[in-house]
């Protein structure tokens, strides 16, 4: 099994775009990127904007040579209603646009299935759900919480298994702060994660420090499990500047464990760029008009795109 970070905030961007390929199936998960709007009370650095564009043209080529697209759920660094070639003739695996969603995803689910209409091959809702590509297993957990409660929605975890393999998506469980985020990964015993660290950026306003607990014991008690070989964690984690710091501890029992613990950036053997997370510097060493970074931020025009709905 062939796996393949494809944008991340490691690699200077909001996303978890996922390439995996099996001797049965390529498929893309999650094929979105964006920029945080404003940061720092600062707009997206044109670096950023540039890591944007790069990065959606390197998830379209996957895509393109994709069969399966994967989405977990309806937030626009998971996917792109505004490009719906993207979908021709593939496989949709989508999470359930109407059960265990808040009100903007589903809307956003609906303007999804209103704009790709019939270009997929097949689509289908993914929750709880189990595909078989010849030996490739694709399976779907059940709508968890889109971090430590549902305020913000729910997601769909997947699991890509091929004969000993297994690789785990969490999608965007901000940590795995509950028995339910953490039971789906269990049940599925994978030996390569993908997990989208603890929110730390919005401690104490989304995310609390209980929260942190429960995310750092979880994961730890994850690394000592016999099949598990590597964790990347990245997403949420990196968008914080002092995400090194934070997790800390699971470095060092990921170490003990004889495990790998990297960003995404790290499994693909790169340096970090989180670029999100250094913007003030960014603009301290290279300022720009901040009308006009605005003005080029893709993520700023799909926003306004979508208000004209």
């Amino acid at each position: 099994m062939n796996i393949i970070p494809l944008a991340a905030e490691s690699l200077g961007v909001r996303s978890s775009a996922t390439f995996v390929e099996t001797a049965d199936v390529k498929v893309v998960i999650d094929p979105g990127v964006s920029l945080a709007p404003m940061r720092f009370g600062l707009p997206p650095h044109p670096l950023e904007i540039k890591a944007m564009n790069e990065s959606w043209r390197t998830i379209k080529e996957h895509a393109a040579r994709a069969d399966i697209l994967i989405i977990t759920h309806y937030h626009f660094d998971h996917f792109d209603p505004t490009e719906p070639l993207v979908f021709r003739d593939k496989v949709l695996l989508l999470k359930h646009p109407k059960d265990h969603i808040n009100s903007s995803q589903r809307e956003r689910a609906r303007f999804l299935r209103k704009s790709f209409g019939t270009l997929p091959r097949r689509v289908e809702f993914a929750d709880n759900g189990t595909f078989e590509f010849g030996n490739t297993r694709v399976r779907f957990s059940s709508a968890v919480p889109h971090g430590p409660s549902a305020k913000v929605g729910w997601v769909v975890e997947v699991s890509i298994q091929e004969g000993a393999g297994c690789f785990l998506f969490t999608s965007d469980v901000q940590g795995a702060t509950l028995p339910e985020h953490v039971a789906f990964i269990r049940s599925e015993n994978p030996d390569t994660l993908y997990l989208d660290g603890p929110l730390t950026y919005m401690m104490g306003q989304a995310f609390s420090q209980a929260d942190l607990r429960a995310s750092l014991k979880n994961v730890r008690d994850l690394l000592e499990t016999p099949r598990l070989h590597t964790i990347i964690m990245d997403h949420h984690l990196t968008r914080d500047p002092g995400s090194n710091d934070a997790i800390r501890e699971l470095r060092a029992s990921a170490e003990k464990n004889g495990k790998r613990l990297v960003t995404a950036a790290g499994f693909l053997g790169k340096e970090d760029e989180m670029l999100e997370a250094h913007r003030r510097q960014l603009f301290a060493w290279n300022p720009d008009m901040p009308e006009a970074a605005m003005e080029r931020n893709r993520n700023f025009q799909l926003v306004k795109e979508l208000e004209k709905k």
